[in-house]
């Protein structure tokens, strides 16, 4: 349902759950990042009506199966503020004190009403505190932070990752919470997602959602991060047993749509399963990692390969790395092991659109590139040919090679 803000929920005769998300998104920096993390703790703590996280607790037991998140998630060059919910559609449960007013009510509470005093501050704060050292403290976690603060040396605010600066999130004040709060209220937003009866989730929504932000246009169109050109590789010592190897190949252009297509495929292609050339050459021939994978971050035009392995494997992998990579954009492609990548994800897709958290997951993503409204993930990845595959690898260049030992 579409109405004058941005608020759009579809009709959802499929699942038994509804699945709502409200976002607000803002330039990513690593201020923003710092204080968007600590928000989003506090908010999942308490609000003005529930004080304290046993309160919290009680009213989402009152809701049923009522879970909320909070949380930053970062596309390029942009941060954007995730509220997601999902609940038991009322019809479900016979329940008259159950209804669409209570839930939603609830939500937009936990929202618009944070509780924003010292108490909660402090608590957020150790709970993030003791999050970052459990992530720092996995080697590849670590390898991971490295990683992106050499690739965006020239521009840091980019190369913030997981919760964002922890110094500055222990140094904050609850007026730079609050302010931060105040300000989100003219960013752009918008409320998305499924539920059995739109027309009353929609009408809610307008009477308890009144921020200046959700009348601004959302989508974004110069969203991606053009890749630095740097060329350099760098490690760094820190008596692990195992070595983090992480390469990054920086694409040429800012990735269209097909290039959001091919890199997908050949993420699959190299690492997606047992039989991919990577998991099979670098692994099961050689023995050379324990884990290998690739993921492409078409929004920063970064194609990464990473591995677990033994630190004196590290050459060896480098090695079939470069090769398997070389012969892709020499056209030497296994049409077999292609076709059956392309296969895997689109089943993949199919399997995904049972579930309303993928489907909301597509939709603030295609909400947010100007471009998306219309595309065909699936018919995409089919039309992906060989030759497509080889001139994707041609467009990449081995920018960083980053080893932790």
């Amino acid at each position: 349902m579409v109405n004058d803000k941005n608020i759009k929920i579809q009709s959802n005769q499929k699942f038994s759950a509804a699945s709502l998300g409200y976002f607000v998104r803002l330039p990513l920096t690593q201020h923003n990042l710092a204080l968007a993390t600590l928000l989003t703790k506090m908010q999942g703590n308490a609000s003005e009506s529930y004080p304290d996280p046993a309160m919290i607790a009680a009213r989402f037991s009152e809701l049923y199966s009522f879970r909320f998140e909070a949380a930053p998630q970062l596309f390029g060059k942009v941060l954007v503020i995730s509220y997601l919910v999902d609940f038991v559609e009322p019809q479900e449960i016979l329940d008259p004190d159950y209804n669409y007013r209570e839930i939603m009510e609830t939500f937009i509470d936990l929202v618009t009403n944070p509780l924003l005093v010292a108490k909660n501050l402090e608590l957020s704060q150790r709970q993030l505190r003791d999050e970052y050292q459990e992530l720092v403290a996995q080697p590849n976690n670590r390898a991971l932070i490295d990683f992106f603060n050499y690739w965006y040396q020239d521009q840091p605010d980019y190369a913030a990752s997981f919760l964002g600066p922890i110094e500055e999130i222990e140094a904050a004040t609850v007026q730079d919470v609050r302010r931060f709060f105040d300000s989100l209220e003219s960013c752009p937003s918008c409320l998305l997602g499924q539920a059995y009866d739109a027309r009353q989730v929609a009408r809610l929504a307008n009477e308890g959602l009144d921020a200046s932000g959700l009348s601004l246009a959302f989508p974004m169109s110069d969203l991606a991060i053009a890749a630095p050109d740097l060329r350099f590789a760098k490690a760094a010592e820190q008596g692990n047993q195992q070595a983090q190897l992480f390469l990054g190949y920086g694409y040429k252009a800012l990735p269209n749509l097909a290039d959001l297509a091919c890199g997908t495929v050949l993420r699959e292609y190299l690492t997606g399963e047992q039989s991919s050339r990577l998991f099979a050459k670098v692994r099961e021939e050689k023995g050379a990692a324990y884990a290998v994978e690739s993921n492409w971050y078409a929004d920063n035009s970064l194609f990464l390969i990473n591995a677990g392995l033994d630190p004196g494997k590290v050459e060896l992998t480098e090695q079939i790395i470069a090769k398997e990579m070389q012969m892709v954009a020499d056209g030497r492609i296994d049409p077999g092991l292609l076709k059956q990548s392309k296969q895997a994800l689109v089943n993949r897709q199919l399997i995904n659109q049972d579930s309303s958290a993928w489907l909301l997951a597509r939709k603030i993503r295609y909400a947010l590139h100007e471009n998306y409204e219309g595309f065909n993930f699936a018919q995409a990845v089919k039309a992906v040919t060989s030759k497509d595959l080889a001139n994707f690898v041609k467009n990449l260049y081995l920018n960083e090679s980053y080893v932790l030992k």
